[in-house]
C-alpha cells in the first residue's frame, strides 16, 4: 500500500448525513468536475470484530463561498451493507453532478454517478444501484472538510 500521501486531517466535522447534514455539504460544495481521490474501505472479522464495514470517500471539491478553492471532503459511511465500485473507462473518477443520497429500505444510498437520473429521483434501492458504477448502502455516515493534500 503506498502511503507516501495519506489522507489529510479533518478540518471541521463530521457533519452527519442527516436531512440538515446533507443540505450543508451541498450547499457548501461545487461538485461538478470535482475528481474522487481515494476510496478506503475497511472491515473487522472474526468473533471480536465490533463493527461492520465502513467507507471512506475523499473527494476533491471547490468550496461555494470561498472563490471556488479545491478542498478535499470526505463522506464516512458506517455499517456498509453493499456496494458496487466499477473501474472507470474516462477520466479518473470525475463527478459531474453531486453525490445523490436517498433512503430506501432503512439504508441512506450514496450514488456518485446520479447524473442518469436528471432532475428525477430513484423509486427503489435497486433503481439506485443498477445504473451506477459508484455507489454505497450504508446505515448512516458523516461528511468532513478536511485540510490540503501534502505536496
Amino acid at each position: 500500500m503506498d502511503t507516501r500521501a495519506p489522507i489529510p486531517d479533518r478540518r471541521s466535522g463530521p457533519h452527519a448525513l442527516t436531512g440538515e447534514g446533507i443540505a450543508a455539504l451541498l450547499a457548501r460544495y461545487e461538485f461538478g468536475d470535482a475528481c474522487l481521490r481515494r476510496v478506503v474501505l475497511d472491515q473487522e472479522y472474526g468473533p471480536r470484530a465490533t463493527r461492520g464495514r465502513v467507507a471512506r470517500l475523499v473527494i476533491d471539491a471547490r468550496v461555494v463561498g470561498e472563490g471556488l478553492r479545491w478542498e478535499p471532503v470526505s463522506l464516512d459511511l458506517l455499517d456498509v451493507r453493499r456496494f458496487r465500485i466499477d473501474e472507470s473507462d474516462g477520466f479518473s473518477w470525475v463527478l459531474y453532478d453531486p453525490p445523490q443520497f436517498t433512503r430506501f429500505d432503512g439504508l441512506l444510498q450514496v450514488d456518485l454517478c446520479a447524473e442518469r437520473f436528471g432532475s428525477l429521483c430513484p423509486e427503489n434501492a435497486e433503481e439506485v444501484f443498477e445504473g451506477s458504477h459508484l455507489v454505497f448502502a450504508a446505515t448512516g455516515g458523516t461528511w468532513s472538510a478536511l485540510h490540503p493534500w501534502e505536496r
